[in-house]
């Protein structure tokens, strides 16, 4: 009787072992929806973007169903790179909506230095498809830039959420 409950045991400790092991070579996946590195430039008019000392610049991904990824741009370069959970793991894999959201305190007052409809993923017009990693995306927006006068902009705050 001990034999069979032993031989048992063993039975049951090599079936988990060979679940475990083949567990192991498949891999969960993490479960949820798979996140690809993606940076890029936003191009206003074809033209790297290019904003004066003071002026902050934000871009959002978002996706149906999967949480959105953001990222700073560059104000002198236009580049961006995005983060969905971990600085810089970049966005989930599939169709966005985009919004660029570009920004100046000037007094006390928050203004936009393109039209608004940027700002918001609905109203953009900008939608992309992300198939996998890239370094080299393009975001395109037309302009102009609104202009503000010299020693307008204020310092501004680091939280894309306060603007």
């Amino acid at each position: 009787m001990v034999s069979g409950r032993l031989s048992r045991c063993r039975l049951t400790f090599g079936l988990i072992a060979v679940l475990l092991f083949i567990s192991s070579l498949i891999g969960c996946g993490g479960g949820g929806p798979r996140i690809v590195k993606v940076s890029g430039m936003v191009l206003v008019d074809g033209q790297p973007l290019n904003l004066p000392q003071g002026v902050q610049a934000f871009i959002q991904f978002v996706p149906t169903g999967a949480r959105a990824a953001s990222g700073e741009i560059d104000p002198t370069t236009g580049r961006f790179t995005l983060t969905t959970a971990t600085p810089g793991d970049g966005c989930v894999v599939g169709q966005h909506k985009v919004a660029v959201i570009i920004r100046a305190m000037v007094g006390t007052e928050s203004v936009s230095l393109i039209d608004e409809r940027y700002a918001k993923p609905e109203t953009s017009g900008i939608t992309v498809q992300i198939d996998g990693p890239t370094d080299n995306l393009q975001i395109h927006i037309s302009g102009p830039l609104k202009n503000l006068p010299p020693g307008a902009i204020q310092p501004s705050s680091e939280d894309p959420g306060i603007m």
